[in-house]
C-alpha cells in the first residue's frame, strides 16, 4: 500500500488550490514527433508508414486482451529508446482526454501536462520509472480543449518472465469533483482501487507475454534485464562502439552491445548478449595484452585500462575470420552508491599508423592474412591520442547515466504525490 494521503499544506490555508483558468490556447507545449518508436528525430515517410504499422499491430494485440475492461488507463513500452511511448489507450482514456488513437499512440504521456502541473508530482512519476516501481500520484492535467482536470494517476511496471520491465501500465481517475469537496476518504480508497485495477491488468498481461512480445516489432534487440529501462535512452544515444558487462554475473558476460559494435564486428545481437568478450579473440590475439585487461579489472578498486590487441570480426560463409587491429579502452562505471555496475568497453578499429580505422577494401586487403603471434607483437601499432580522447568522452557520457542509478532511489515529498485536500 501507498502511504496515507498527507495532512493538508499550511501553505494552502485550508482550501484546495482553485483550478487555473482556461489557457484560451497559450499554453506552450514542446512539439514531439508522434511516431519516434524506432530511432531519434523526425522519420522519413517510409520509416513514419513501417512504425504506425507495427505500433498498429502492438495495440491491436493489446486491445483484444483488454478491450472488455472499462477504465481509463494506457500502457507504455518500457524498452525503447524513445521516452515510454503509448502502445495502447483504452477507450475510456481518449473519452475523458478528448484525444484521438492517432494522436496518443507512440507518445509519452506528458502531452497531458500544462502549465499548472506540478513539477515535482511530475518527477515523482519520472523517479519511479527510473527505479521501475509502482507509484501514486494526483497532479493536474489538461484535456484536449486545455480544460484541466485533477488526474489520480496509478503507475504499475509489468515483468516478462525473464525478470526485466516490459511495460508500464497508468491508471487514469477524473478526480477533481474529490479534490474540489476536499475528498480525502473517497480519494484514499481511489488509490487502493487504482492498485487493484493496475495489478489486474498487468495479471492479465502477464498471462499472454508470448502474443505480446511477437507483437512487440518497436522494441530494440535484447538488451538483458542487467540494464534499467531508463538507461537504455541514454545508452542509445551514443552512437560508438561500445559493450556494457555485467560483474556481477558469472563470467562478467555483455548486457548491452551498440549497434555500431554489431555492425563492426559482424555479429547481431542475440549472439554477443550473454558472452563474454573474448569471444572476439581468435589464434593471433597477444595473450599478454588480454592480461593487461584482466589485471586492470582484478586491481582494487578495478582501474581502466587501454590496449591494442587484434580481434576478429564474424566467420563469413566460407568460414573465414577477418581480424582487425582494436584500440580497446575498458572502465568501470559506478552508480550512485559508488558500486561498480558495470564494465563499458570502447572499441576503435585502427590502422597500422595508430589512426581510427574503418571498413575500407585496402584495410581489408591489408588484414586478410592474419599475421603469426610473433608478428602480432611487433606489429600492433600505438592508438592516437585522439582516439584516446574520443574513448574518454564516451565513457564519460556513460558514467553520467549510469550514476542516475542507486538501489535506493530518490523519493520525492509525500506532500507531492497525492491530491492536495481541505481540512475538514
Amino acid at each position: 500500500m501507498m502511504p496515507p494521503l498527507p495532512p493538508p499544506s499550511p501553505a494552502a490555508h485550508g482550501t484546495a488550490p482553485p483550478l487555473p483558468p482556461r489557457s484560451g490556447g497559450t499554453q506552450r507545449q514542446r512539439p514531439r514527433p508522434p511516431f519516434g518508436l524506432l530511432g531519434k528525430g523526425m522519420p522519413s515517410a517510409a520509416a513514419e508508414s513501417s512504425q504506425k504499422a507495427a505500433l498498429a499491430e502492438v495495440s491491436a494485440a493489446f486491445g483484444q486482451l483488454l478491450q472488455d475492461l472499462h477504465f481509463s488507463f494506457v500502457i507504455s513500452c518500457a524498452r525503447s529508446d524513445s521516452d515510454c511511448p503509448i502502445v495502447y489507450a483504452s477507450n475510456n482514456f481518449f473519452s475523458c482526454t478528448g484525444y484521438s488513437p492517432a494522436e496518443v499512440l507512440g507518445r509519452n504521456c506528458r502531452f497531458l501536462q500544462g502549465p499548472a502541473t506540478s513539477h515535482h508530482s511530475v518527477m515523482e512519476i519520472r523517479d519511479a520509472i527510473r527505479e521501475e516501481r509502482p507509484c501514486s500520484v494526483c497532479l493536474l492535467n489538461y484535456r484536449k480543449d486545455k480544460t484541466p482536470f485533477w488526474n489520480f494517476f496509478r503507475l504499475q511496471p509489468i515483468h516478462a518472465p525473464c525478470g526485466n520491465v516490459q511495460w508500464f501500465v497508468g491508471v487514469q481517475a477524473d478526480v477533481t469533483r474529490l479534490v474540489e469537496a476536499g475528498g480525502g476518504a473517497p480519494l484514499a480508497a481511489l488509490e487502493a482501487n487504482g492498485e487493484e485495477i493496475a495489478a489486474s491488468i498487468a495479471a492479465r498481461l502477464a498471462s499472454h507475454q508470448q502474443e505480446l512480445t511477437e507483437a512487440d516489432r518497436t522494441r530494440k534487440c535484447a538488451v538483458s534485464s542487467a540494464v534499467p529501462s531508463s538507461l537504455v535512452a541514454a545508452l542509445s544515444r551514443v552512437q560508438d562502439n561500445f559493450v556494457l558487462s555485467d560483474p556481477s554475473l558469472p563470467d562478467c558476460p555483455i548486457v548491452y552491445a551498440s549497434p555500431a559494435f554489431l555492425q563492426l564486428t559482424g555479429y547481431c545481437c542475440s549472439e554477443v548478449v550473454g558472452r563474454n568478450c573474448r569471444f572476439l579473440q581468435g589464434p593471433a590475439t597477444d595473450p599478454a595484452v588480454v592480461q593487461q585487461l584482466r589485471d586492470g579489472l582484478a586491481a582494487s578498486p578495478p582501474r581502466p585500462v587501454t590496449v591494442t590487441l587484434l580481434n576478429y570480426r564474424k566467420a563469413d560463409a566460407s568460414g573465414h575470420q577477418e581480424p582487425f587491429w582494436n584500440s580497446l579502452h575498458i572502465a568501470p562505471l559506478r552508480d550512485a552508491d559508488g558500486k561498480v555496475q558495470f564494465y563499458v568497453g570502447v572499441q576503435m578499429p585502427i590502422t597500422d599508423d595508430g589512426q581510427e580505422g574503418s571498413d575500407s577494401e585496402e584495410e581489408a586487403e591489408h588484414l586478410d592474412t592474419p599475421p603469426t603471434h610473433e608478428s602480432s607483437l611487433l606489429a600492433a601499432p600505438a592508438a592516437d591520442p585522439v582516439v584516446l580522447l574520443r574513448q574518454k568522452g564516451v565513457v564519460g557520457s556513460l558514467r553520467v547515466a549510469t550514476r542516475a542509478l542507486a538501489q535506493h532511489g530518490l523519493r520525492r515529498a509525500a506532500q507531492y504525490q497525492h491530491a492536495p485536500c481541505r481540512e475538514a
